[in-house]
């Protein structure tokens, strides 16, 4: 983790350095955290992520605020914490590194990765009574407010080894939040609940062309940073996009589904279907094979192996695939976009994480 003024970026492509150096984007259409590999990461459209968890909730009568900021928590800590040596753990215990700074450089990161902008409100980091430590930050246009608030939690935590378990926020304007996060044991229902599911790498054959000056994939240049406010859009159709974890939401859909039947994996993937056909999405985008190909391992989703279209059927397979039920969903939402009809979807999903699915109209 680099702390710095100004965020330097490839001169070519427009992409900031800390991104192209921290990921590493593999031929099995997977992006990973460069120092843990065992990280999977992705870089996705992230402005649908709140309609989904109000349509999960709304299904099953309840908030799922509490386990997505803890599920986030847990995947901030761990990206984060691989940055941070027992040398600096040290400096920061005996303040000759103030913990602010931390606090700010972890910051600049999110701001980096698409995620919305924090500045610091206040904070106590007191190594003798650490009962009372506390950040409040005000966090500005958010990728989602329930995983902004993990994102705080966890990168907290991830210098302190401390449980940063009780997390408020409180909105002050439209789309501008106070979010604090104090000292504070995970509470006895999520203790052990929603670990992250760690990437094992399978070889493949995806070859995405590459920026001549930087080596990231040269398709980044078609995104834009605006660095001032945490944000990144597709200079294409307009679309926001962050790079987070998916290894986290997975394991929520899952146990919801567990807990509460296959009404979950249906909620999520007609919410993304719904979302697809009234946003900024267009049926052209899955009438090139090759080029949806690509542009499914630029975002760390997987690895097109199959794109078959019939008379009114569409017939899919995605290997090492994320975030299955919202992809299946997009894919659904595109495919009624070009039909025209409404359709039905039957898939399934291997130990190995590879999707079949057939699209049929009806």
């Amino acid at each position: 983790m680099i702390i710095m003024a100004e965020i330097p970026s490839c001169p070519e492509c427009k992409v900031p350095t800390q991104v192209i150096e921290g990921h590493n984007w593999l031929n099995s259409g997977v992006i990973v955290l460069v120092v843990e590999p065992t990280l999977r990461m992705a870089f996705v459209e992230c402005e649908n992520f709140d309609f989904l968890f109000e349509s999960i909730e709304k299904i099953v009568g309840l908030s799922i605020e509490r386990l997505l900021i803890d599920i986030e928590r847990k995947g901030t800590r761990d990206y984060f914490a691989p940055f941070i040596s027992e040398e600096t753990k040290r400096m920061l215990r005996s303040h000759e590194l103030p913990f602010e700074s931390l606090s700010k450089a972890a910051m600049t990161t999110n701001r980096m990765n698409g995620l919305g902008r924090h500045d610091m409100v206040s904070l106590r980091y007191d190594v003798e009574d650490p009962e009372g430590n506390y950040i409040t930050t005000r966090c500005s246009e958010p990728y989602s407010l329930p995983l902004a608030c993990g994102d705080l939690a966890g990168a907290t935590e991830s210098a302190q080894d401390m449980e940063y378990g009780h997390v408020t926020h409180r909105e002050l304007a439209p789309g501008v939040y106070e979010m604090t996060a104090a000292v504070s044991s995970i509470p006895d229902g999520l203790v052990g609940r929603l670990e992250r599911k760690q990437y094992r790498h399978r070889e493949g054959d995806v070859e995405l062309p590459k920026c001549s000056v930087c080596g990231g994939p040269a398709a980044l240049s078609t995104y834009r940073w605006d660095l001032e406010k945490g944000m990144i859009r597709s200079t294409v159709n307009g679309r926001r996009v962050g790079i987070f974890h998916p290894s986290v939401l997975d394991p929520l859909f899952e146990e919801l589904e567990e807990e509460l039947g296959e009404v979950i994996p249906e909620a999520v993937i007609d919410a993304q279907r719904r979302f697809v056909k009234r946003g900024s999405y267009s049926a052209d985008e899955i009438k090139d094979e090759e080029a949806f190909r690509d542009q499914l391992a630029l975002q760390g989703i997987g690895n097109l192996r199959r794109l078959e279209k019939g008379g009114k059927s569409l017939n899919v397979r995605l290997d090492n695939v994320c975030l299955h039920l919202i992809t299946i969903g997009t894919i659904q939402g595109l495919f009624e976009m070009e039909t025209g009809s409404d359709s039905r979807v039957e898939w399934s999903l291997s130990e190995e994480d590879d999707l079949e699915a057939e699209f049929i109209s009806i």
